[in-house]
Formats: C-alpha cells, sequence, structure tokens
C-alpha cells in the first residue's frame, strides 16, 4: 500500500521535509510525494523542480489549500508553514479525513493544540509531531543506556544553550513575534523539551526566568552556505526590506525542571550572549553521567565513571564499548532501514543534509505505517503538547514569576502569556 502525500509550506522546512520523502521513497513504497502547496507559486516551483529530478516525477503545485486538500487526493498532509497556521491547516485538513504530520511545535499555543487533538479524535485520523531529534541513532542510543541503568537511577538533566550574535533565526520575519510563535523558547526549546522528556519521564513543575535581551536583531547574514541551499529560494514577505528588526519573543529563559520520577533538571537557551557561547548536554545518574554528543552528527554518547582513585581521572566509555553495556538494544525496524540496514551503531559517518533528510523520513515512515497498522504514531499529540506544555511553562513561570504545574499548561489553566496570542488570533 502507498499512501499519497502532501506538503503545504515550501520555505526552508517545506524544502527539507521534500528531500525527506524523496529519501524515504529511495528505501520504502509506503508513502510517496503527490502535491506540494504554497502562496508563492516560486517557492512551490523550486521544490517541485528538486522534487522531480530526486523522484523521477514532478508533484503536481497548487497555490491554494483548499484545492490542494479537494482535489489531489492525499492521505496524509504534511503541514511545514509558520506555527500560527499549524492548527488551521491541520483542523481543516483532518476534518475530510486527512493523516496530518506538523512540524514542531505541534500548535501555536496549547488551546490550538487542544482543538487539533479533538478534531483528530472526533475524525479517527493519525496526527503526528514531527520531532526529528529523537530520532537519531545516537539519542535511541542513549536512552536505551538510561533504560538498562547504565548510570544507575537518574539524578538530573543540565541543557545549556548560550548563543549571540543579534541575528533573527534565518532572517525569517514571523520568527520576530510572539504571536506567531516566534520565540526562541519554542523554536529551539521545544526540540530541547521533548528530547528532555524522551530521556527523564514526565515533568510536574516549572520555574523559569525569561527575558528579551538583545530585541534589535539583524534580519540577514545569519545563513552560511549550508542553510543557503535549504532556505535560499524561500519568499521573505514579512520584514519589508529592513536590515533589522524589533523583537518582542523572549530570547533567554533559565528554568529549573521537576519530575515525575523523583530527578530534576536544569534548561537554559539564550540566543543572547555577546561574545561567548557554549553549550552543555548531560544526563546525571547514581552511578555515572552520560555526555549526549549533540544531535545530528552522528558522533558517539560518552558515560562517565568514577575510578574510585581520587588520584586518578574518571573511567570513559564510548564507541562499540557502549553496545557491551546493552547486549540486547537494537534500533527499530523503521530507523534502521535509513542507516544502512544496521541493527546496532554506535556512531555514524554522513554529512548534514544525508542525516536531515533521513531522520525527517523516519518521521513520515513512521506516521504511514502507523496508519497502514492502525497504531499510535510515536509523536502523537499526547506527546506534541506535552514538550510544548514543558516549553510554554517556562514563558507561563517567566511570566507571572511562579512555578507552573506542566498539567496546568496543558489543561489551560496556566495561560496568562498564551491568552494574548489565542485573542490576536481569534483561537
Amino acid at each position: 500500500m502507498t499512501l499519497k502525500l502532501g506538503i503545504v509550506g515550501c520555505g526552508g522546512m517545506g524544502f527539507r521535509h521534500m528531500e525527506g520523502v524523496s529519501e524515504l521513497m529511495k528505501h520504502s513504497d509506503i508513502a510517496k510525494l503527490e502535491a506540494i502547496c504554497d502562496l508563492h507559486e516560486s517557492a512551490a516551483n523550486h521544490v517541485a523542480d528538486i522534487a522531480e529530478k530526486n523522484n523521477g516525477y514532478r508533484p503536481k503545485i497548487y497555490t491554494d489549500f483548499d484545492s490542494m486538500i479537494d482535489e489531489s487526493g492525499i492521505d496524509i498532509l504534511d503541514i511545514v508553514t509558520d506555527t500560527k497556521t499549524h492548527h488551521s491547516f491541520a483542523i481543516k485538513a483532518m476534518n475530510k479525513g486527512i493523516h496530518v504530520l506538523t512540524e514542531k511545535p505541534m500548535g501555536v499555543t496549547l488551546k490550538a493544540c487542544r482543538q487539533m487533538k479533538e478534531v483528530q479524535e472526533k475524525n479517527k485520523v493519525k496526527l503526528s509531531v514531527a520531532e526529528n531529534y529523537r530520532r537519531d541513532p545516537m539519542n535511541r542510543l542513549v536512552k536505551a543506556l538510561i533504560d538498562s541503568g547504565a548510570i544507575g537511577d537518574l539524578q538530573m538533566i543540565v541543557d545549556i544553550s548560550v548563543s549571540g550574535g543579534g541575528y533573527l533565526m534565518h532572517g525569517t520575519g514571523w520568527r520576530s513575534k510572539k504571536s506567531r510563535a516566534g520565540s526562541l523558547i519554542l523554536e529551539q526549546g521545544v526540540h530541547t523539551s521533548d528530547l528532555i522528556l524522551y530521556f527523564m519521564g514526565k515533568a510536574i513543575n516549572i520555574y523559569a526566568k525569561t527575558a528579551v535581551n538583545k530585541p534589535i536583531r539583524k534580519t540577514s547574514g545569519m545563513l552560511n552556505e549550508q542553510l543557503k541551499k535549504f532556505y535560499g529560494h524561500r519568499v521573505e514577505d514579512q520584514l519589508d526590506g529592513n536590515s533589522e528588526v524589533e523583537i518582542d519573543a523572549e530570547d533567554t529563559a533559565f528554568s529549573v525542571i521537576d519530575f515525575e520520577n523523583g530527578s530534576f533538571g536544569q534548561m537554559t537557551m539564550t540566543s543572547a550572549a555577546s561574545g561567548y557561547g557554549f553549550g552543555n548536554e548531560s544526563i546525571h545518574g547514581s552511578e555515572g553521567t552520560i555526555k549526549l554528543p549533540g544531535s545530528r552528527n552522528g558522533n558517539s554518547p560518552i558515560i562517565y565513571r568514577d575510578s574510585g582513585d581520587p588520584k586518578k581521572p574518571p573511567i570513559s566509555i564510548t564507541g562499540d564499548d557502549l553496545l557491551d553495556l546493552i547486549p540486547n538494544w537494537q534500533l527499530d525496524d523503521i530507523s534502521s532501514l535509513y542507516f544502512d540496514n544496521k541493527k546496532r551503531i554506535s556512531s555514524y559517518k554522513y554529512s548534514f543534509e544525508e542525516i536531515d533528510r533521513k531522520l525527517i523520513a523516519i518521521e513520515i515512515h513512521d506516521l504511514a505505517d502507523s496508519i497502514i497498522n492502525d497504531r499510535s504514531p510515536e509523536v502523537d499529540s499526547e506527546v506534541g503538547m506535552d514538550a510544548l506544555a514543558l516549553a510554554y511553562g517556562a514563558l507561563e513561570s517567566g511570566e507571572s514569576g511562579k512555578i507552573i504545574k506542566i498539567k496546568d499548561v496543558i489543561s489551560g489553566k496556566s495561560n496568562a502569556y498564551q491568552e494574548m496570542i489565542d485573542d490576536e488570533l481569534n483561537i
């Protein structure tokens, strides 16, 4: 059975998702690219041109979304537009019985997500969120090591990302405004929060300090040659040619999280550090520490354990030696398909472009398989909402100055920060 897929949004992420579908089609006939849609025909044509080179045929182009979902016969809609439109496109498609994959964040607010979930359940369709970091085989390996007790009982996670430069991310206008979910805390933070929850389990509470520390941003200059391959073709129609823009979306958050299992964590991120930046991702247990290598680079994680001698450095375990700690672990069938059919790997070597399209292919393949076999996709609406609630929890806490319960963000009880967005967008 081959499912027909349509993409709405032909900017940078739309291009990357097209490459992901092309990667999937090299390995499986479970899904094929049928149609693409964008308001800007030039962007749609660029994506269609590359798709034709990749796949040997040209997907049908639409500039009107309603026409695509009415006429194309797609089974799956892949949403890669700006965040404020995720819920409206998803709801329209699901009301027509079309399954949905949406880029993260799942919706612009938790209220939008609740509406999406209600429509999904009413129409008995699948809804999945494109969280690609957890799909990385090295993060699968880390999860297996944690679950096996390789570092003992979980105690804490420390995730710090400190960067600067004063640029607007990818020079994208909607990323400058909180009403369009442009906050770094959502754009980067939902990736981070999903991965933290994947490793640590459910979160209970969060307390955060947040700020807009560098409100004036340059609108160009961030794209290196690699990013230009993804984003160079897109049409920017929200900055009016301005070289600078004032952002009102938080660029800094320092957070402390409590988890259901009794562990806790620090989630710190900023894009407003002047002159110096650094990062750290480490998970600490009663018997050791896992140093994460970062996602989408293929490097192996490292476990550090005390040597037992204060004069000697910690013992480090990495590479294939990690596999000896988890002799029964294997990658799932879908993931291994895109990594040379290898079930047990401790590192890999591909270019970023190759890694990016492989992880997107896995997201799409997982959703297609869930449709055919009538199971829940891995990153379903509940998982997507949990990740968004943790990121929004930091913003709600920063707004109120109080400890925020994650369940209250999910239910809408804590929504002072999001209320303005909901009102402006009439959600």
